[in-house]
């Protein structure tokens, strides 16, 4: 509330006289956050006078309104705007002890019609004040309204302490009602963290309850009813003031955007996938060897091989890979060879000493001798081969390649038994049922 200090001065002969110290004028003006401000020097609310170098901005552009004692008389500090605005956001940001201040000191933010002419003191105001009026046990924290004719004012009070020396004040005015908050901590528009007191002052009859034209702003810091009781000089700054006009957005971000980070690269795209392959075909199963004719002589059991190579076994069918398989012809060391005889009997005997040869094309049961006439049958050793038997075995192409490998089994058969000692019992037995069959 502005109040305009009266001193009464005793008159000569009886007569009393009332001089009410107004304004002597303004020292100066500032430029400060897109206003020009007068500067008050002279009479101001409260009981001391304002002195143009209670105010100043410093380097960093901060407001600081002082009272200061000099040669025991106090000062005070008091700025307007030159211009007049209405509707819309008000905020401070300040600095100071505003919980803590003496009892006689006054912290006012406040739109003031007078100031223009607009209507008397206590008419057309809105304040936010900070002052224990005078009384330490009072609250500190006040809000109030004056209406734009008449008198009267609605108002709120509420007590506070800081967490350091920060505070956000605000109101929001329009021509219905006036918002107003007090925080703890600097925020930025629209944030209401922090929260210390906020107040809605929405009269029934707003048009005549609430101011409803542009008006010049005021901010001060003054003496209530004396100088401050401590002693001390008064300090507080106002880092920052803004005003959003109504109906203009608010930006209630905390603090500057970061640079946008660089977009990351696109992702490369997926390779396409590889063409399968086409299957290999498999490899043709290879034809099982034409069954080899029965032998016609060789004993059924131990005679011509019967898996890998043997040409023809002793009665069975030619085993993996027909009459030359696993070695190609007349390899040596077949397996399943037989060390017979010179190579006689059809289907070799499979002794004990044939040992398993390593890329030899025929069985080592030796080639097949030339067919011998013998009898019917022949049972002699063991032995139940016929001779009609092998010679309705052994056709004229068998014959020829037989032959052939007579002369080569015969000559592996002897360097096989030469290593390998004396034939076994059974050897000798299949080589006397061979030996029967061509003698």
């Amino acid at each position: 509330m502005r109040i305009t200090s009266t001193l009464l001065l005793s008159a000569l002969a009886g007569l009393t006289a009332t001089l009410a110290i107004g304004r002597v004028g303004h020292a100066a003006t500032i430029n400060w956050k897109g206003h020009t401000w007068d500067v008050t020097a002279g009479g101001m609310a409260g009981v001391c006078q304002g002195n143009a170098a209670n105010i100043a901005i410093d380097t960093d552009g901060y407001l600081h309104m002082k009272i200061t004692n000099n040669g025991g008389t106090w000062t005070a500090a008091e700025i307007f705007t030159t211009d007049k605005i209405g509707f819309g956001t008000y905020q401070w940001q300040i600095d100071g002890p505003v919980d803590k201040l003496d009892k006689n000191v006054v912290v006012g933010l406040y739109p003031y019609g007078p100031q223009a002419g607009i209507g008397v003191d206590g008419q057309n105001e809105i304040d936010i004040e900070y002052a224990r009026w005078g009384n330490a046990s009072y609250p500190n924290g006040n809000y109030t309204v004056y209406p734009p004719t008449g008198t009267g004012s609605s108002e709120t009070t509420f007590d506070f302490t800081l967490t350091g020396t920060y505070t956000t004040s605000r109101f929001t005015w329009s021509s219905t009602k006036i918002d107003f908050v007090t925080i703890g901590g600097f925020e930025p528009l629209g944030s209401t963290a922090g929260l210390i007191k906020a107040w809605t002052f929405a009269p029934a009859t707003p048009a005549t309850m609430l101011p409803q034209q542009a008006l010049p702003l005021g901010m001060n810091l003054w003496c209530y009813q004396g100088a401050p009781a401590n002693g001390q000089n008064v300090e507080i700054i106002v880092r920052d003031f803004t005003f959003v006009p109504l109906g203009a957005a608010i930006d209630a971000g905390a603090g500057d955007s970061g640079a946008a980070g660089d977009a990351g690269g696109t992702g490369g795209s997926g390779g396409s996938g590889g063409k399968g392959g086409a299957g290999g075909t498999d490899a043709a199963a290879g034809n099982g060897g034409t069954a080899g004719a029965p032998g016609s002589g060789g004993s059924s059991g131990n005679g011509g091989r019967s898996v890998s190579g043997g040409a023809v076994g002793t009665g069975g069918a030619v085993g993996v890979g027909g009459s030359a398989v696993t070695g190609g012809a007349a390899g040596a060391n077949m397996a399943g060879g037989s060390a017979g005889n010179a190579g006689n009997p059809i289907g070799g005997v499979v002794g004990t000493a044939g040992s398993a040869g390593t890329g030899g094309t025929m069985g080592s049961g030796g080639t097949a001798g030339a067919p011998a006439v013998v009898p019917a049958a022949q049972t002699s050793g063991g032995c139940s081969c016929s001779t009609a038997a092998a010679r309705g075995a052994i056709d004229g192409q068998t014959l020829i390649v037989l032959a052939g490998l007579f002369f080569g089994a015969h000559r592996r058969g002897k360097r096989r038994r030469a290593a390998q000692g004396p034939p076994s019992s059974s050897a000798q037995a299949e080589r006397r049922c061979a030996n029967a069959i061509h003698p």
